[in-house]
């Protein structure tokens, strides 16, 4: 299996979403992008580390990675392997022991993001899901198949009411896709 390393390059809010954002991740020469929808709380946790407050130490991820020293890039990474549903399917990944622990998405980009952890894709995930980085642009296209159950519903709405309804048939494909393979 071949995968793809790729890098935090920040967060986003989702513009008309007060309670969801964007974690991006670009590969290394920063051609191609991921975004990884993450909830408000997440959103808080990453602009804390951003903005880097003395406090950080003392806050559990910190003391957790801390308080075990195998915590790195020498001994784990994060993987994601595939995506269902809407979400991304992480793994922490134990090099020594090859032992893998499932993880939510953006959770598994923080933890990273504190340890120093690498994050790898699967090479053909990457491919399908990835989009092209456009330097000073502020919009970002999202697969259909990345966003909830609970997006794509407010985007067929939103589309139906916008009269674009090549979009809602793609939208209502996806949920419909959806439900074949929840039963």
């Amino acid at each position: 299996m071949k995968k793809v390393q790729i890098f935090f390059r920040g967060i986003t809010e989702i513009v008309g979403s007060s309670e969801m954002g964007l974690l991006i991740l670009a590969n290394e020469p920063d051609t191609k992008q991921i975004a990884i929808i993450c909830d408000k709380y997440m959103e808080y946790e990453f602009s804390l580390r951003i903005g880097k407050p003395s406090v950080l130490d003392k806050m559990i991820p910190e003391v957790l990675c801390q308080i075990n020293p195998e915590m790195n890039s020498d001994y784990y990474e994060i993987f994601f392997s595939s995506i269902s549903d809407g979400q991304y399917q992480a793994l922490l990944m134990n090099k020594t022991t090859l032992e893998m622990t499932k993880m939510r998405a953006s959770d598994a980009v923080l933890l990273a993001n504190i340890a120093q952890l690498d994050i790898y894709m699967e090479e053909t995930l990457f491919s399908r899901q990835s989009v092209p980085c456009e330097s000073g642009k502020s919009k970002m296209a999202l697969p259909v198949n990345a966003l909830s159950r609970q997006m794509l519903e407010q985007a067929l709405e939103k589309a139906i009411t916008d009269e674009n309804y090549e979009l809602a048939s793609n939208l209502r494909d996806e949920l419909q896709k959806r439900q074949r393979t929840d039963h």
